[in-house]
């Protein structure tokens, strides 16, 4: 049997929940116009309006895009919602090494390293733009995947210790207190190393979920005040971390404050992340201020 059209699967969401298009409407912040125009199949949501959509409408973002018949293809729709992660993971890269080289700028190996590791990233965000402009065109077809390896050109990226850019934030002292970050990417790892360098927090790293564990299962209890963890990693993902550590029988361990800082934005990440057992969430590209007020609410025990 045919599978229903988008816009009839929204109208037929809305009816079940009680909904004029009018109340849709105003909960989402567009026109009654605009809601009729997707139900007759006229034209679609803009793609930010779709976890909101989903969530007005007690279904997930995925449920929503299902509108083609053809399951050996994905919509056109569901690739470019999946799109965020690979667009906001080098914008974090780029930014972050835009303020690094703001702080050297006489030392030239140092800018030439951070200028490569711009030059990757932002070829890497061409490529999915690319795709992006592939995807809305007539065909719909299918991308293959893998579009670009990000982490394996960014390898090389710095090896050394840099000084920290934020040396003066006399706010913020962490001295004596231990993070454990979970990421993958070494030039992310040097970003963060970079941000929290002058609040004298010491910072440990693991490469990915499997790693965080253990070193958290290692270490002593309360040696840790809190773990940023980032979701998508190899071998073990943040979310499948996370749920190891909330089962762990030490109960110090066990309840250790866990952030996730992630390209993942939408609210079903934020909700998936907090039923893992996550404590907060932090998107990338990382806001410093934010970033370090939850560190300092966290590690402080004001965690309300």
């Amino acid at each position: 049997m045919e599978k229903q059209s988008l816009g009839e699967t929204i109208c037929l969401l809305r009816k079940q929940k009680g909904m004029t298009q009018a109340a849709l409407a105003y909960k989402l912040g567009v026109t009654d116009k605009a809601v009729s125009k997707w139900e007759r199949n006229l034209s679609y949501p803009d793609i930010s309006l779709f976890p909101g959509l989903a969530d007005v409408l007690g279904v997930t973002t995925d449920d929503l895009l299902r509108e083609y018949t053809d399951e050996e293809r994905p919509s056109r729709l569901s690739e470019v919602f999946g799109m965020s992660h690979d667009i906001r993971t080098p914008l974090h890269i780029i930014l972050g090494c835009a303020a690094m080289a703001a702080s050297c700028p006489e030392d030239r190996e140092r800018l030439l390293r951070y200028l490569e590791s711009i030059r990757i990233s932002g070829e890497y965000l061409l490529r999915v733009l690319d795709s992006a402009m592939e995807l809305a065109s007539l065909d719909d077809h299918s991308l293959p995947g893998g579009i670009f390896d990000l982490n394996s050109h960014l390898k090389e990226a710095a090896h050394t210790k840099i000084p920290g850019l934020m040396k003066d934030v006399p706010e913020y002292n962490f001295t004596g207190r231990h993070i454990l970050i979970a990421e993958d990417m070494s030039v992310n790892q040097e970003i963060v190393k970079e941000l929290l360098g002058g609040t004298g927090v010491g910072m440990e790293f693991a490469e990915d979920g499997q790693v965080c564990v253990q070193k958290l299962r290692d270490s002593e209890p309360g040696y840790y005040g809190l773990i940023l963890m980032d979701i998508s990693m190899p071998n073990m993902d943040g979310m499948e971390a996370t749920r190891k550590i909330r089962r762990l029988s030490d109960v110090k361990k066990s309840r250790i404050p866990i952030v996730a800082m992630t390209a993942n934005v939408y609210p079903r990440d934020r909700q998936a992340a907090q039923e893992a057992g996550m404590d907060d969430f932090i998107e990338k590209p990382v806001d410093i201020e934010k970033l370090l007020h939850v560190i300092d609410r966290y590690l402080s025990g004001d965690s309300k």
